[in-house]
């Protein structure tokens, strides 16, 4: 009686075992995913700015319809607002930054925006723009 209680509950640790192992490793796959099309984003956006020399980032984004967040993603020239494919740090096992080093804005979060900034303004060519509740600024409501 007691064993079948203990293969019962071995039997579902191993199914919840195997459920958080899917969800890691679905999340893992799209986390890189994402990652990956970020960085092929700002390519394109850098092709853009090149072939169109005098569009400006807000028409393109104005073009494409494209909300605050993904102008910020296509146009992050440095990259720091979604890391690199590849771009992961170990965990516990790296070494630990000296007392004095300034603090990693990739490691700290301070270089990545929380969902109050996306409807401020980012730069001056945004300010007077008005945005809808959704976070798309009410140009892109579908009525141009």
């Amino acid at each position: 009686m007691a064993s079948d209680y203990v293969d019962d509950l071995l039997r579902d640790e191993r199914e919840s075992f195997k459920r958080k192992e899917a969800a890691a490793k679905k999340f893992d796959n799209r986390l890189d995913n994402f990652r990956k099309s970020a960085k092929a984003l700002r390519d394109a956006a850098r092709q853009l700015e090149e072939a169109f020399p005098g569009m400006s980032q807000r028409t393109a984004a104005d073009k494409w319809a494209m909300t605050g967040t993904e102008k910020n993603i296509a146009f992050d020239a440095k990259g720091g607002l979604v890391a690199a494919p590849a771009g992961r740090k170990p965990t516990a096992a790296g070494p630990e930054p000296a007392a004095d080093a300034a603090p990693d804005p990739e490691t700290t979060g301070s270089g990545i925006q929380t969902a109050d900034d996306e409807t401020a303004p980012q730069n001056e060519t945004d300010a007077g723009q008005d945005h809808s509740d959704d976070g798309r600024p009410s140009w892109a409501s579908g009525n141009y």
